[in-house]
């Protein structure tokens, strides 16, 4: 059986007062491309399907239009459950009238974890579909106090579904949040790739997952991470988000995981690029150098760039500047050489209240520019200062 997994669309997210809808259109067209390439039996996503629970309405039509494409026009079963992002009321309008149509859709938590078989040439799929749930509604569900953690539910909730889970058969799980075999190290979210767009869950680790959890399943499609990566090998993956949403996640090669699942229930993944309208990067240098188009024949001018500036000396509406050449600039600060090497300082450090004025500017200066004020820039100051306190300025 061949499955495209997905997750993390975020559909209607705005980066840094940027709208991504657009992107997102784009994107996704280039993913129904890909799936009248592959054909798969199966489409999933795993949760984020939006990125707030009240989406624009703009979202909820590109959303309609792609799951009409799927559904009807390609006539692929998609199966779907609702992310930490989601409104799992919202998203669960309608499934029930949906699923004679190919649309499953696992909005909101019920005690009994949906089903949903599919059936290839070797015989049944068994496909469960858990939305995001905290430890909390998992305990109130079941009047079970002692599910404290996510790791606790998700223990439990696999616990109640082996009851009569068929093992002979192959059995996906589609889930949401953080999942390692490296549990045990919460301080760094054992070990998982993370990004800055990832709304944490809990705190103090509380919200990692156990992948030993899952061996029941040849199979365990995941959403909440943005980065693609498979957690202690193939059979568990995060498919990652469809776009970048963040500056952390510049550096990650955002991929469409195709799925062959055989008849023995083993899996090989295709990783499958798709191009997108623009890219997401860091770009750096002095100002002159980044304002000269000669610097990027190659290179989409449209992309989102985060801009590093690295002058030494004073820079004049450098924004202004860069917009003319970079129209989508995201975010811009200073980090010449010594601000690479000094610890981050505010001017307010210390008992400023009773430290002069010029020398709270100074503690200012160096904390922007990463340098001090030479003597002829605290003249200035100075001078400024002065005819200030005489009412000149």
């Amino acid at each position: 059986m061949k499955i495209i997994h997905t997750g993390d669309w975020h559909i209607g997210k705005i980066v840094n007062e940027f709208s991504m809808i657009e992107d997102q259109k784009f994107y996704l067209d280039r993913l129904i491309e890909l799936l009248e390439e592959e054909k798969p039996d199966v489409f999933i996503i795993a949760g984020d399907i939006y990125d707030r629970s009240v989406p624009p309405a703009e979202a909820v039509e590109v959303l309609d239009n792609v799951l009409s494409k799927i559904i009807l026009e390609l006539n692929i079963p998609v199966l779907a459950i609702s992310g930490n992002h989601d409104s799992p009321e919202r998203l669960s309008f309608g499934s029930k009238l949906l699923k004679d149509k190919g649309l499953y859709i696992e909005g909101m938590f019920n005690k009994e974890i949906k089903k949903v078989t599919i059936k290839d040439e070797f015989g049944n799929v068994n496909f469960y579909l858990l939305p995001y749930v905290d430890p909390a509604k998992v305990r109130l569900v079941y009047k079970i106090d002692n599910i404290r953690t996510y790791d606790d539910a998700m223990k439990f909730l696999i616990g109640e579904l082996e009851k009569d889970i068929n093992k002979d058969e192959r059995n996906v799980l589609i889930t949401h949040g953080y999942v390692t075999f490296n549990i045990e190290d919460k301080e760094n979210k054992g070990d998982l790739e993370l990004s800055d767009s990832e709304r944490p869950l809990s705190i103090g680790g509380t919200d990692l997952i156990d992948g030993k959890n899952f061996d029941l399943f040849n199979y365990v499609a995941l959403g909440h991470l943005h980065g693609p990566q498979k957690v202690g090998g193939n059979r568990i993956r995060y498919s990652g988000s469809l776009l970048k949403y963040s500056i952390s996640e510049c550096r990650q090669k955002k991929s469409i995981p195709v799925i062959e699942l055989n008849r023995d229930g083993d899996v090989e993944v295709d990783l499958r690029e798709i191009p997108v309208l623009r890219d997401m990067r860091v770009i750096e240098g002095p100002l002159d150098t980044l304002i000269n188009r000669d610097t990027h024949r190659g290179d989409n001018l449209n992309d989102y760039v985060f801009v590093n500036l690295t002058d030494e000396g004073e820079v004049i509406d450098a924004i202004s500047k860069l917009r003319a050449v970079f129209p989508n600039v995201m975010g811009l600060k200073m980090v010449n050489a010594t601000v690479r090497d000094t610890d981050s300082r505010t001017s307010a450090s210390g008992n400023f209240r009773e430290k002069p004025m010029t020398e709270l500017f100074s503690d200012f200066y160096l904390s922007i520019k990463g340098k001090s004020m030479d003597d002829e820039r605290i003249e200035v100051f100075n001078n400024i200062l002065e005819e200030s306190k005489r009412g000149k300025v």
